[in-house]
């Protein structure tokens, strides 16, 4: 048995291609579609119910692509709205915070764990609440880096601009006894170099790893890989799309079959009618 389907991914910009990358690395069969909400990127600063509304426009357009299975490369959507579409919706769909904490939680040598992400990420304690519910023994602290999501998107990650940043946002880890952080955004790995750079000792969590490893468990345990041996790769976003698709390329750094500019922001009335 097989299902040679595409994986959707979707993320407020382009950091979703952290995970895109993870499903190359780890599902060499399979085609993905991604797509990356440009137009109305950060997400990290806008209301639950904007991020909600966003995020089923684009459940919806990859549904539309026939895809078998969405991973949401965006732990704000994660945090904000992946309990509401799994209500809404029935396609299997993998946020990255449960993966990503379970990572963390095993990495740790002192207990304590590090969260970066959005403002929303950060205020909705996803992780801090799902860490908790893995054990107590753990102390979290929870930092805002909404700056880091522009930096990478505005492709400045190598500039003296992200290391005074980076320095700046990351101070309270700095010599203390939190040995592992958490990057609970996905583009946060972008800026991977200048990170390890200012906390050498501190292991970096990535959760797109772990996520794609619970998507690969779950298509293999339903059996829905694919068998083939002829991926594409197909990316959309809504905005931007030719510094999007230099950061993809030089990212991806494999054959893409397409990248395209497409509009996932219909009235309401076409959002209603959902089947």
């Amino acid at each position: 048995m097989s299902d040679n389907r595409p994986i959707g991914v979707l993320d407020s910009g382009l950091g979703g291609l952290t995970v895109v990358n993870e499903v190359i690395h780890q599902m060499p069969n399979e085609d993905v579609i991604f797509i990356g909400d440009e137009a109305r990127m950060p997400y990290g600063i806008k209301t639950h119910e904007q991020i909600i509304s966003y995020t089923r426009e684009m459940v919806q357009y990859l549904i539309n692509q026939n895809v078998k299975l969405i991973i949401f490369g965006c732990n704000t959507a994660t945090a904000q709205a992946l309990d509401a579409m799994k209500k809404e919706f029935t396609i299997p769909m993998i946020g990255v915070i449960k993966p990503g904490a379970k990572e963390a939680s095993e990495t740790t040598k002192t207990n304590h764990i590090g969260i970066i992400g959005t403002e929303s990420t950060i205020n909705s304690k996803s992780y801090s609440q799902t860490i908790a519910s893995i054990s107590p023994k753990f102390k979290v602290l929870g930092i805002a880096a909404q700056k880091f999501v522009s930096l990478v998107e505005a492709d400045k990650t190598d500039t003296p601009e992200a290391k005074q940043n980076v320095a700046e946002t990351l101070k309270p880890f700095k010599d203390s006894q939190y040995d592992t952080l958490i990057l609970g955004c996905t583009h946060f790995p972008m800026l991977k170099k200048q990170i390890n750079a200012y906390l050498p000792d501190t292991k970096l969590v990535d959760p797109a790893v772990n996520t794609v490893k619970v998507a690969q468990n779950y298509l293999t345990a339903n059996n829905l890989l694919s068998d083939d041996k002829h991926r594409t790769i197909k990316l959309h976003a809504t905005a931007d799309l030719d510094d999007f698709s230099k950061l993809a390329k030089r990212w991806l750094m494999t054959e893409i079959a397409e990248i395209s500019l497409v509009n996932i922001g219909g009235n309401n009335e076409r959002n209603n009618n959902r089947n």
